[in-house]
């Protein structure tokens, strides 16, 4: 698998087009977001990279940071949501952005993105919901996901412990952030917050 590519920046847009060592040029499709943010013209560039391979051709999606090739790798993971419709949607929104409306199941922002609508906004939520990496998307102390608090590094020990206890890691923080919502006093005091968390498994 290719990580990643760094060359020399030969052609702009979308459908960008880098010169690596030997004189190879690779076309590398972009979202317009990660397009916009390329250098100028013979410049050094790097980006992460996911190779698509299908009977018809090889196509070679390149993202500026890894985060958004996370995303675009979970987003392909959906029934129905292709590359193409894929890097619609991060060509409207960041992968953090994406990663809090996912968390927080926020279907009427998803249906604003390009080629998703209610059903489609629906099933993300209802597949990638639990499955968005925390640093994408940490937990406030309301319960929802959005900048990082406080109490942030807590949730993590506590998930932590519940980790070691057998739970699984989507399990653990679910049950969590329900102890939190009924009581968020409970979350100043880790002991406390577990034990009310295995009370909801």
């Amino acid at each position: 698998m290719i990580a990643f590519i760094e060359g020399v920046l030969t052609r702009a847009g979308s459908e960008a087009m880098i010169t690596v060592g030997g004189g190879i040029g690779l076309d590398v499709r972009l979202s317009s977001r990660g397009a916009e943010q390329l250098p100028s013209l013979g410049e050094t560039v790097r980006l992460w990279t996911h190779l698509s391979v299908r009977d018809d051709g090889w196509i070679l999606y390149g993202f500026p940071a890894h985060t958004e090739r996370d995303m675009f790798r979970l987003l392909i993971s959906v029934t129905g949501i292709g590359p193409k419709v894929a890097l619609g949607i991060l060509s409207g929104v960041g992968p953090s952005d994406l990663a809090l409306y996912l968390r927080n199941g926020d279907e009427r922002s998803l249906t604003r993105l390009p080629g998703i609508g209610k059903k489609g906004a629906a099933r993300l939520v209802v597949e990638l919901g639990q499955r968005v990496p925390m640093d994408l998307a940490p937990s406030s102390p309301d319960g929802r996901y959005g900048e990082a608090s406080g109490d942030a590094g807590v949730l993590g020990e506590a998930i932590a412990v519940l980790g070691a206890m057998g739970l699984m890691v989507v399990q653990a923080e679910r049950a969590l952030v329900l102890a939190r919502e009924e009581d968020p006093a409970v979350a100043d005091d880790l002991e406390r917050w577990v034990k009310a968390a295995l009370q909801r498994v």
